[in-house]
């Protein structure tokens, strides 16, 4: 499971393709509302599950796409890190040439990706915009945060 959360990690800060990632990812601490009725929380919650669904996905073809590409998972986070100049190691031009393909075929999926979230979105009628705020207040307040956990909790068992 931890390197599937460095392999998410990598993609999404080399491609920063997909809105709802950078959205999702805690910004300067500022002051979030946390004032929704329960109705929008339980869309919030309904809209997260597809939105994750659609990001899970998203991560098993990315992996796929890398294994296609004659790389292992852990390579390809090597060479993330060598290409944000976090690494002194260096990728042969074989390597160097499956990495750029990959990372072109991961960008033509997050696009996708970002279609498919932006449509679970307008499926539960929340718009991009009300859904970051409410993912802001659940990264920001814990008594929120609580909240809307008691409400995925119910889901989860209903």
């Amino acid at each position: 499971m931890m390197k599937r959360r460095i392999f998410a990690t990598a993609i999404m800060s080399l491609f920063a393709v997909v809105v709802f990632a950078q959205q999702q990812m805690p910004m300067q601490q500022q002051e979030v509302s946390t004032d929704y009725t329960d109705k929008e929380i339980e869309t919030f919650v309904e809209a997260n599950l597809d939105v994750t669904k659609v990001q899970q996905e998203a991560e098993k073809k990315a992996m796929g796409i890398i294994e296609d590409n004659d790389l292992e998972l852990e390579r390809f986070n090597e060479i993330v890190a060598i290409q944000q100049g976090q690494s002194d190691e260096e990728a042969s031009p074989e390597e160097m040439e499956a990495f750029n393909a990959a990372a072109q075929d991961i960008m033509a999926n997050n696009q996708e990706t970002q279609s498919k979230m932006i449509a679970a979105l307008d499926e539960h009628d929340i718009s991009q915009e009300k859904y970051q705020q409410i993912m802001m207040a659940y990264q920001q307040d814990e008594e929120f945060r609580k909240k809307v956990d008691t409400v995925v909790q119910a889901k989860s068992k209903g």
